[in-house]
């Protein structure tokens, strides 16, 4: 049984190494005790700045008995910092999340870039019983440290198109942010009919997370092959709600959409459900049964509650719009129509031009400052790109499209899905309050594939932000809020949508 065990953990470890924008790598995987779980990390683009910026790989582990008789569940880690050690590399530690033991925090402590390894020995919250016959899947999310600062909300444009949902005290001043405290009334704009016509904006609550504190966010959106991950991991009755397409549907089967509408979606059923067993999901791209072409491609056809079931199996959770202005636009004040990289240039990429398409490398044949997937068009033969395709060594914040922290393509590519910041006849406000506060994963979706977090919401209480690959270079800018009063992108799976998830430490 260990052997089988340890073969299963390979298999899927190589898929993992290969689906990372950033070449993350989790080889190596032992179980030494009973205690214990060890395995090498290494991922490329690492870095450390001054103590107060850096990246950090987010680790979690599940587990599920060899005879596959049992579903993967999600398992705790040691609280303690003393339980965990880092062996075989320099300048790495491991930091561990607040006190739910959901995962830990692998970075650098020390100033530095480059690529990042080490040997990692975790240590479980209790005891494996079955260790010796036991299934462990290792993940690891990059992140991007944001610390806790004061920035602003709302770029001041007094387009009427822009200025309808803006944030600020009026058309033209945006708002600084200086505090997770309670938002009086009227403190931000709105407009609560669609109408263009600016009114009151709602009292926004202390609980309602503002961007203020300190957050880890997801350095690139999901990627196709983290997507395929999660389906993989889960039983068919999760897999069923999770997909476009069900899991008994022929091998090749595109799953997250319909045959004629790939829109560069690479997610296909390679082992077709039967008996009850799961589906098996894999990446192809160009359909041709030789998996893995497509893998590091942004997401698409996420709704909402893929992307949520997503980011509560991994113990993240969604963005609320406020934090998605502070990690894209960081402590610097506003400039008028910007863009995620600071400034109001902007240059398509667009995956017809493409070097290397669907592969680990794949470039845009463009270059130059604001590189960025927008303003294709409709279009079924186009699609998003590659997750970070923008950004080599040599590149700079300005061209590789980069936020304020390092957070790649919160401008273009798919759509970011963040937790809509109010607006009058929102259903989010019982009494004049808002349910969601933040709170964090579990690591645990129910019995249908769906996240646990009632507090999450509805797609009633997101809204896109951060433009997309196929629409006008407006969406891409950082305060640009045109579907504030619209769940069109959100409310079902669209060619468009995709997201990533933050994590308070």
């Amino acid at each position: 049984m260990r052997k089988k065990t340890s073969f299963l953990l390979v298999v899927f470890l190589l898929l993992f190494q290969i689906g990372r924008g950033n070449n993350v790598s989790i080889t190596n995987v032992t179980v030494p005790d009973n205690l214990h779980i060890q395995f090498d990390i290494a991922w490329d683009n690492s870095w450390y700045i001054s103590g107060s910026n850096w990246d950090a790989v987010w680790i979690f582990i599940k587990a599920q008995d060899c005879a596959g008789t049992t579903t993967w569940d999600h398992r705790n880690l040691s609280v303690t910092p003393a339980d965990h050690t880092v062996s075989g590399g320099t300048g790495l530690f491991v930091e561990v999340a607040a006190t739910d033991g959901k995962g830990v925090f692998v970075r650098r402590n020390s100033n530095g870039t480059g690529t990042q390894t080490g040997t990692i020995n975790i240590r479980f919250s209790a005891a494996v019983p079955a260790f010796a016959t036991t299934n462990f899947h290792v993940f690891g999310i990059e992140m991007v440290w944001v610390p806790q600062a004061s920035f602003t909300a709302g770029d001041g444009s007094t387009l009427s198109t822009q200025s309808a949902a803006s944030f600020g005290s009026n058309n033209s001043t945006p708002r600084p942010v200086v505090s997770e405290a309670l938002m009086a009334q009227d403190w931000l704009r709105n407009d609560k009919a669609g109408d263009g016509a600016i009114t009151a904006h709602p009292q926004i609550p202390a609980t309602f997370p503002k961007g203020y504190d300190a957050f880890y966010c997801m350095k690139y959106e999901i990627s196709q092959q983290q997507y395929v991950a999660f389906l993989n991991d889960l039983t068919l009755s999760q897999q069923g709600n999770r997909t476009a397409q069900p899991p008994t549907a022929a091998a090749g089967t595109l799953a997250m959409t319909s045959a004629g509408n790939q829109n560069r979606n690479s997610i296909v059923i390679k082992t077709s459900s039967a008996a009850g067993v799961p589906a098996v999901y894999d990446n192809d791209l160009n359909g041709d049964a030789t998996y893995g072409d497509g893998a590091n491609i942004a997401c698409n056809y996420l709704s909402w509650d893929d992307l949520i079931s997503y980011l509560d199996w991994s113990a993240l959770r969604p963005m609320s719009e406020l934090e998605f202005e502070k990690a894209s636009r960081g402590i610097t004040g506003s400039l008028l129509t910007e863009f995620p990289w600071g400034n109001t240039t902007i240059l398509q990429a667009i995956s017809t031009a493409l070097t290397n398409g669907g592969a680990i490398n794949e470039v845009s044949t463009a270059s130059g400052n604001g590189l960025c997937a927008y303003g294709a068009g409709a279009s079924t033969t186009i699609g998003p790109l590659r997750c970070g395709f923008a950004a080599t060594a040599s590149t700079v914040r300005t061209t590789a499209g980069g936020s304020y922290y390092g957070i790649m393509d919160l401008g273009g590519n798919v759509w970011e899905q963040t937790v809509n910041a109010g607006y009058y006849t929102n259903p989010r406000q019982p009494s004049g309050g808002f349910l969601f506060t933040g709170s964090l994963g579990d690591g645990t979706i129910d019995g249908f594939g769906n996240c646990t977090d009632a507090t999450w919401g509805t797609s009633t209480y997101a809204v896109v932000r951060g433009g997309n690959w196929e629409y006008a270079l407006k969406m891409v800018q950082v305060s640009d809020r045109s579907y504030i009063n619209s769940v069109a992108e959100n409310a079902g799976r669209t060619r468009r949508t995709g997201g990533r998830g933050i994590r308070k430490p």
